[in-house]
Formats: C-alpha cells, structure tokens, sequence
C-alpha cells in the first residue's frame, strides 16, 4: 500500500464522523459535507499517489520514465548544483517537481484519473479503467457494472460535490436543495474506498 492510500484512509475517517454527527443531530449538512470531504481526499491521494510512485520509477536502475514523467517540468535555476546533492536529496528533489506540476491539476473525474495514471502505470491507455474495474470487483460489490459504469459514478459524485460546494446543494431554478440520505453518503464514502484500494493495488502491481 502506497504511503498515499494511508493518508486517503485518515481523510475518509473525516467523513464517517461526518455520518456519525447526522445520526446524533438528524441534520442535512452533515451528510453533504461527505461529498466535499470524500472528493477533497481522492483528489489529494491521486497527487499524492504520482509523487509518490514517480519516484520509485525514478530511482530505478534505469529509470522508468512514462511519457507524462518525462515532461514534468523543472525550473532551470534549480538544477544548478544537483550533481552535488545525494541520492536521497536528488529524489526529494524530483518528488517536489512532480509534485508541483501536478498540485493544481483535478483528478476526481474520470479524465482527470487516466491522466494521473498515465504518469505512473505502464500498461496500454485502453486497459486503464479495465484494471480498475477488475480491482473493484474483487470486493463483491461490483459484480455486474461495467468499466462506463464506475465512470458514470464517479462523474455523478463529482458532479454533486460541485453543486453543494458552489450553490448548496440547489439546482438552478429550485427552491430548495436536492434531498440527501445517509444511504447515498455512505455509499459515496464506500465507492471511493473501493476505488483507491483498486487503483492502489494495480499500482503495486506494475511496480
């Protein structure tokens, strides 16, 4: 497991207080708040996740560069004295690199998560989402979706996040907000355990 998931796994503790304090005050805002919280914690594993492994392809003899980590950008003022830094340094170095080209970047959509991917998986684009699926189904919930099925949801999670992080949760032209379950929270806290873990394992893998 990735250094990345653990901290994933803290994040995700944030939303199940979140159910906890809806089941001691029956308040609404509780559960929305797990929308935010689990998208936050996703979209940080996934920058945290390339950093992280991107230095382990580096530090290999040779490197293992996918084309994403060969653009990684680096100023030129830098690089001035890095053949004086050790090896440990070098890599703290390359980490902080990747780091910064990715920090402002979303990957709590599918597109965003192909992209993160392609920083550190090497198998073919298309087997991407395939190998995700596959991960996800080994828990035994998700048997019978499909690779556009996992897609749909996590687009339908981000599109909820965005609509109670920027207009409470309220379609245009509504009067009040979309009704919220405590089911539909735990579910979304369940979709992106499943999720990380899949990824993570796979990552593991072609280590």
């Amino acid at each position: 497991m990735t250094n990345a998931a653990g901290v994933l796994e803290r994040n995700l503790r944030e939303a199940e207080i979140c159910l906890e304090n809806f089941d001691a005050t029956n308040q609404d805002f509780a559960l929305r708040h797990v929308w935010i919280t689990c998208v936050s914690a996703f979209d940080l594993y996934m920058t945290e996740m390339v950093s992280e492994v991107g230095i382990r392809l580096i530090d290999r003899d040779p490197p293992t560069l996918t084309n994403n980590l060969r653009q990684v950008s680096v100023r030129l003022e830098s690089m001035f004295g890095i053949e004086e830094q050790t090896p440990a340094e070098r890599l703290l170095f390359f980490r902080d690199s990747i780091y910064s080209t990715i920090q402002y970047k979303s990957f709590y959509r599918p597109d965003g998560v192909s992209e993160a991917l392609s920083y550190v998986w090497t198998c073919p684009a298309k087997e991407k989402w395939a190998r995700v699926l596959s991960g996800m189904q080994e828990t035994g919930r998700y048997l019978s979706r499909t690779e556009q099925d996992i897609r749909a949801e996590l687009t339908l999670i981000g599109d909820r996040r965005d609509l109670i992080a920027h207009s409470m949760d309220t379609p245009p032209g509504a009067q009040r907000p979309n009704p919220v379950s405590r089911e539909d929270a735990a579910s979304v806290i369940e979709f992106f355990r499943d999720i990380v873990n899949a990824i993570d394992a796979e990552t593991e893998r072609q280590l």
